[in-house]
């Protein structure tokens, strides 16, 4: 069977899928849920969205039946690429020997047998996979996808085959309230290499005024100096600067002040940042001004991706992909004498364009300065890209939940969506860590010396 392992469970199971019958595959998308087959489906168009999905996922966005059924549909594969190397196989029962951990319970799919598996282990889930430790902590993450304790405990009870008390899952759920507090408000390292912010939009009821509001979450990704990114900080729209929830849910422009920006980065400096030297967003109203005056020494870059996008509202669809390819060029230059010729290149083969050009001159001085950096790190803060997985691990999260009923639900979501990406990104540096870490060590050393 010519199916390599990968750490992407969502790629595995293409692989699967993509090698198999027809007829078998169209009963298996007959039975998902349309949850399930929009995870799917956009997986199809976007799977960087989906790197970080893990076997944690796996289980709680895909029933038992589902994943049995992809556990057959791969032994299917093996065995006939064993016939077709005229090693006669077949299938020969079920083995309950996929283990899933809850704390000190424990649940088993079974597993289907062929008659010689000599050298086969499963890509789905290898055999011996240990994938949740903790049954609180997944209590929690059923409860922060909007089920309620009764469901809860008949979910458990169904599919992972656990017998809950009622009593017990409120006890469980009622601690998360403290814990997202303690994490949100953990201490911080002393200097990061970046801070990346990033907006995204969730939907609450608002019980008081009768209505949906779409209430922006900031997150702020930072990267230290070993290479490990972190979430720094998660601040919802429709709170106060101590982080209570407030009444009235505020509008979308809450993070256009540089007030509210000034109270973001003291609450950073109170949790023990003390150093950073780049601040990436996009145009964030206020927000330059109020890195100058509470972040000494950072410097503020402009996501170039998002630049982009906001040239495109100046051009007509026909013309996107020349004009944007041309101003491309002013930004994978390799030298700044080179990223001028290309926008003076730019500048007079479309001056005919006088709106797009005004733009274009704004956005190029966000541009040109990220030429006093080097290569790689230029690279490394050039887009916002690094945060691109955190919001896509929310978007996931509240997909097809409509209206949550109040704060506290978003806000559970959002801890238990983060959290597990956190965990993901400490087992790995980021790309091209070696080359970054040495031009820090060069061009920026007298900043963060004491902090290496």
């Amino acid at each position: 069977m010519n199916i390599e392992y990968n750490e992407n469970v969502l790629d595995n199971i293409y692989n699967v899928i993509a090698k198999s019958d027809n007829r078998e595959i169209k009963k298996l998308y007959e039975d998902m849920s349309r949850y399930q087959k929009n995870i799917i489906e956009e997986w199809k168009t976007n799977q960087e969205k989906f790197n970080d999905y893990s076997l944690n996922d796996l289980i709680f966005d895909f029933d038992r039946e589902f994943v049995e059924h992809i556990l057959e549909l791969e032994l299917d594969l093996y065995i006939k690429a064993t016939n077709e190397a005229n090693d006669t196989n077949k299938k020969n029962g079920y083995t309950k020997d996929i283990k899933i951990i809850f704390g000190d319970k424990e649940m088993t799919l079974n597993r289907p047998r062929a008659r010689n598996e000599k050298g086969f282990n499963s890509v789905i889930i290898p055999k011996r996979t240990r994938i949740i430790k903790d049954l609180k902590d997944n209590i929690i993450l059923l409860f922060s996808k909007n089920n309620s304790i009764d469901d809860i405990k008949e979910i458990l009870k169904g599919m992972f085959g656990i017998n809950v008390s009622i009593g017990t899952i409120s006890t469980l759920i009622n601690t998360i309230t403290e814990e997202v507090l303690a994490w949100r408000n953990k201490t911080l390292q002393k200097c990061y290499l970046c801070i990346n912010i990033d907006c995204t939009y969730i939907t609450i009821r608002d019980e008081k005024y009768k209505g949906s509001h779409s209430v922006p979450v900031y997150i702020g990704v930072g990267t230290d100096l070993k290479g490990h990114k972190e979430i720094v900080g998660m601040y919802l729209g429709n709170e106060d600067e101590n982080k209570n929830v407030i009444d009235k849910l505020s509008n979308k422009d809450i993070g256009e002040s540089k007030v509210y920006w000034i109270n973001v980065f003291e609450n950073l400096k109170e949790r023990g940042l003390e150093k950073v030297l780049f601040v990436v967003s996009d145009g964030l109203k206020g927000i330059e001004d109020a890195i100058k005056g509470t972040l000494e020494g950072a410097r503020h870059q402009r996501c170039i991706v998002h630049l982009d996008r906001n040239l495109a509202k100046y051009i007509p669809e026909k013309d996107k992909k020349e004009i944007l390819g041309d101003f491309k060029k002013t930004y994978i230059a390799s030298t700044k004498e080179e990223s001028n010729q290309s926008f003076d290149y730019f500048k007079e083969k479309y001056k005919d364009r006088k709106i797009m050009i005004k733009y274009a001159e704004e956005y190029y001085t966000h541009i040109e300065k990220l030429y006093d950096y080097p290569e790689t790190i230029r690279k490394y803060i050039y887009t916002n890209n690094i945060i691109e997985s955190a919001n896509s691990k929310i978007q996931r999260g509240f997909y097809g939940r409509g209206s949550l009923p109040n704060a506290t639900s978003a806000i559970n979501i959002l801890y238990c969506a983060l959290v597990d990406l956190e965990n993901k990104w400490q087992k790995k540096t980021v790309t091209n860590w070696n080359k970054i870490h040495k031009e820090l060590l060069t061009f920026f050393h007298n900043e963060i010396a004491e902090y290496l």
